[in-house]
């Protein structure tokens, strides 16, 4: 396929441009200012959109495309106003999914973010129902500008299949992308904020870059709009059970799974059975 990547030059972004060339794929990279091609990847053309703010120049970015990978977005909202934060986002994800529907795109994947449900940058205490937690049950109560933007691009990415029969749109809640030894290092520095309010979660870039490429390579596997949670199978916490680091700071989550191991607070049953997706990275 050609593949258009936005955000190619972040830390995914570039995983996922150096996985699609080693399978074969043409990629498109799209990034908001020039970027010159270093020749190192093969089969691969550079294009300039800000999906954001400049719709049109999405539409003309994803020409000639089969699918697109959405990456392009604020990535850290810290020290950022809440309305930048939102309405970048906002319209980013919105813009992307709008332009890949003009051009018949059919296959979509959105970065979306464990933050969806509302985590590290809540402005009100924390509060799970139950852990671990899954994709389609589980209540969004964003209380920051990041969350709420995740949750509102999904809601329009729900909206899409419906608006246009036949596309297929992968929404992926990834966590803390980074080798797990950095994420520790940072729990480890900021236990509450890095630690305790993310539920003490990782996710490898390569593992998250075969994420995305999964989720436009098996659209035929599912139907419509679907939301994957794609984070590690354990904590950085390896010699702690998560059933208590929950007890210690989470009392009032019930536990509905055998967390007596440090695995994650996240299940990912649904990436593995319609994706094909195991994170089986340890760094």
């Amino acid at each position: 396929m050609k593949i258009a990547i936005t955000g190619a030059r972040g830390t995914v972004g570039r995983e996922v441009v150096k996985l699609c060339a080693k399978e074969g794929h043409a990629t498109i990279q799209i990034n908001r200012t020039p970027q010159a091609d270093d020749g190192a990847t093969p089969n691969t053309e550079m294009r300039i959109a800000d999906a954001a703010s400049d719709y049109d120049a999405t539409v003309a970015a994803f020409a000639g495309c089969d699918a697109v990978i959405h990456l392009a977005a604020i990535p850290d909202p810290q020290g950022k106003p809440d309305s930048h934060v939102h309405n970048n986002n906002v319209a980013a994800a919105f813009n992307g999914l709008r332009a890949a529907a003009a051009q018949n795109i059919r296959r979509f994947c959105y970065a979306s973010s464990v933050n969806a449900i509302g985590l590290a940058y809540s402005n009100q205490p924390l509060r799970f129902p139950y852990f671990p937690i899954d994709e389609e049950a589980y209540p969004c109560r964003p209380t920051d500008a990041y969350a709420l933007a995740k949750t509102e691009a999904e809601t329009a990415a729900r909206a899409f299949p419906d608006w246009f029969p036949g596309m297929k749109v992968a929404c992926l809640r990834i966590h803390e992308v980074a080798p797990r030894k950095d994420v520790l290092q940072e729990h480890d520095e900021d236990w509450v904020a890095a630690g305790v309010k993310q539920l003490w979660g990782w996710v490898s870039p390569v593992a998250t870059a075969r994420a995305c490429l999964l989720a436009v390579t098996k659209a035929d596997q599912y139907e419509g709009c679907q939301i994957f949670n794609i984070v590690a199978p354990d904590t950085t916490q390896g010699g702690t059970p998560s059933a208590d680091l929950a007890k210690k700071y989470y009392p009032d989550a019930e536990i509905r799974a055998d967390m007596g191991t440090n695995r994650a607070f996240w299940m990912t049953e649904k990436a593995e059975k319609m994706l094909g997706w195991v994170h089986h990275e340890k760094e």
